[in-house]
C-alpha cells in the first residue's frame, strides 16, 4: 500500500476537481461562527477551506478550523450537505463541497478564538437569516437547503446563481 505522502503527483488536467469542506459552528444560543477573510474584508466564510492530497473531507474541515480560529476539538460530526459546482469558466477547477456540523462552542471556547491573520481578519456569531445573508451566496443555498430539507443533502449548484444574490457586509 502506498501512503497519501509519498505518492507521485498526477498532473491534473483541465478537467480536475477541487474540493473544499466547511463546519458549520454554532454557539449555544444557535448563532454561527463566522470568520471574516483577510483578503476580502466583505466576505464572510465557515471555518475550512481545500481539501490536501491525501486528506479526507472530514479531517480538512478540522484542519482549517483549528488553523483558522485556534480552536481543538471541532471535528466533523455529522454530513450535513455535498454540493457539485462546476467550473464557471475555463480557468476554474469543479468543485466538490463538503459542509459538517461539529459540537457547540461554550463560553470559554469564544476566549480561546485566534485567528490566523494571513487568512481571517476577525469573527463573529451569527443568528441563521443574517448568517445566510453574510456568506457567499452557493454556501449560503447549501445552508439553507440543510435548514429546509434536513441534513444530509445533496446539490448541484449553479455558479452563476451566486451573481443572482448579494453579500452583505
Amino acid at each position: 500500500m502506498i501512503s497519501a505522502d509519498t505518492r507521485p503527483i498526477p498532473q491534473q488536467g483541465p478537467y480536475g476537481c477541487a474540493v473544499t469542506a466547511h463546519l458549520l459552528v454554532l454557539d449555544e444560543a444557535g448563532r454561527w461562527l463566522l470568520l471574516r477573510t483577510a483578503r476580502d474584508h466583505t466576505r464572510w466564510q465557515l471555518p475550512g477551506g481545500r481539501v490536501r492530497r491525501g486528506e479526507s473531507p472530514a479531517t480538512a474541515a478540522h484542519r482549517e478550523a483549528v488553523e483558522e480560529t485556534g480552536l481543538l476539538g471541532l471535528h466533523a460530526e455529522r454530513l450535513l450537505a455535498v454540493a457539485w459546482i462546476p467550473a464557471g469558466s475555463d480557468e476554474r477547477h469543479d468543485r466538490i463541497a463538503f459542509v459538517f456540523s461539529t459540537r457547540l462552542l461554550r463560553a470559554e471556547d469564544l476566549e480561546g478564538i485566534t485567528v490566523d491573520a494571513r487568512e481571517i481578519d476577525t469573527w463573529c456569531l451569527s443568528a441563521p437569516p443574517q448568517a445566510l445573508e453574510q456568506l457567499h451566496p452557493l454556501l449560503a443555498e447549501r445552508l439553507d437547503d440543510v435548514i429546509r430539507c434536513g441534513p444530509g443533502r445533496y446539490l448541484d449548484q449553479d455558479p452563476a446563481s451566486r451573481h443572482n444574490r448579494a453579500m452583505r457586509p
